[in-house]
């Protein structure tokens, strides 16, 4: 909901003298008077919402009261001069419209009435105008109001001026409404009967054709091929590139560099030795059980039981894991 905006007593007071001043001067005019204000309606909205507030706050503080009473005297008196005010403004400008409208070609002078200044009316006035004027051309249209002013023969007239579908009249550029002469954009007759246009063939097979089938290999597919070196560093690379190069002049061979090259290329490669780890050289030990075990030992050999006082030959690594954890000594002969 909108924020509602008050009056302050001056304010209020000015209003007020404008809304009953601008009554006077509407009674017994055919044409809508000129307002004191362009938002003088907006202004009268907020001269009665300043009022009904000044009329609940007396209710607050004083209560019931002969200053209440006429306080809303005065709010009735401003809604019954706004709403004659409205009604007769309204009938005005109707009658204005539907004169414009429907006045006759070639008529008197009397019958031609000057268009209505929009600076000195209300928003909301030229809005209802603009309306009313295109429901007027909308009956006009529809009882055929040119053939009964001008005879028949001005249908065959307007048949030659059937506008194109999507015709655009100059009023559509105008932003205020009411377009260029405030009366609204004329009504024009627009083509009807287009015929459709003719469905294209098109052939799926040359669409699929042109149409890319891998995209992801389009930067792939415009890969330029490296031209061969025309020209290479002397001593830089083989001295055989320098016949594989294109060029209109044959080069002449160095055949020392080649053979220096060649001699190069075809050097034995010093092999290094690939340094690992010794391998177990298969070194047995002969240890005594000192403790029984329930379950076997993996050796190199495969599963053997442990039983005390048994003397085994069995690897270093095996041998040592078991003297270390006490299961065995060393017997050596």
């Amino acid at each position: 909901m909108a924020e509602r905006t008050f009056l302050n007593p001056a304010q209020a007071k000015e209003v007020e003298e404008q809304l009953f001043s601008t009554l006077r001067q509407q009674v017994g005019r055919s044409v809508p008077m000129p307002l004191p204000r362009k938002d003088f309606w907006v202004k009268v909205g907020q001269l009665l919402d300043t009022v009904e507030i000044e009329i609940h706050e007396v209710y607050k503080t004083v209560g019931p009261s002969m200053k209440m009473q006429t306080m809303q005297k005065r709010q009735a008196n401003i809604r019954r001069t706004a709403s004659e005010l409205a009604r007769k403004r309204l009938v005005a400008m109707m009658q204005h419209s539907a004169t414009m409208a429907l006045r006759s070609e070639g008529g008197k002078d009397g019958q031609v009435l000057a268009s209505l200044d929009w600076t000195r009316h209300d928003p909301s006035e030229r809005e209802f105008y603009s309306n009313a004027t295109e429901q007027l051309n909308r009956f006009k249209q529809t009882v055929n109001w040119n053939a009964m002013q001008k005879g028949l023969a001005s249908e065959e007239f307007a048949e030659n001026f059937t506008m194109a579908a999507g015709t655009t009249q100059l009023d559509e550029f105008i932003p205020e409404s009411g377009g260029l002469t405030g009366q609204g954009p004329p009504t024009i007759a627009l083509e009807e009967n287009n015929k459709p246009l003719p469905e294209m063939e098109i052939d799926e097979e040359e669409v699929l054709a042109k149409a890319d089938a891998y995209p992801e290999l389009e930067g792939l597919q415009s890969v330029e091929e490296r031209p061969i070196a025309s020209s290479m560093d002397e001593g830089s690379s083989h001295a055989a590139a320098m016949e594989l190069a294109p060029s209109k002049k044959k080069e002449q061979m160095d055949f020392d560099a080649w053979a220096a090259a060649e001699a190069v290329v075809d050097a034995p490669v010093d092999v290094v030795p690939d340094v690992s780890e010794p391998a177990d050289d298969g070194q047995m030990l002969r240890i005594r059980v000192l403790q029984s075990m329930d379950d076997p030992i993996i050796t190199a050999d495969g599963e053997i039981e442990l039983g005390a006082g048994d003397v085994l030959f069995l690897d270093e690594t095996t041998a040592n894991y078991l003297v270390d954890s006490g299961v065995a000594e060393i017997a050596a002969l």
